[in-house]
């Protein structure tokens, strides 16, 4: 019994940590930012500001959104600014 005791407490603690940890949460000095973000920012980091790439997460009306370089690097320096 108190074996599954203790297991019940190292579950929570590790699947609240972990959750506490990755959300942004108040607690978090780190500005969230989406993962839509991250991936355009990705797909834009070896390109000039002035090229464009297709999202890899929105739609409109069916057909995938394209996402201007210097947005999504904006996007991310903004976070990264705020962050410190």
């Amino acid at each position: 019994m108190k074996k599954l005791v203790i297991a019940a407490f190292a579950s929570i603690f590790i699947f609240g940590s972990t959750t506490t940890m990755a959300s942004g949460n108040l607690e978090s000095s780190l500005t969230p930012i989406s993962a839509g973000d991250i991936l355009n920012w990705m797909n834009c980091r070896d390109k000039k500001p002035s090229d464009t790439v297709k999202s890899m997460t929105k739609t409109e009306n069916g057909k995938i959104v394209v996402v201007k370089c210097a947005d999504a690097n904006k996007i991310v320096a903004d976070a990264q600014a705020t962050s410190k």
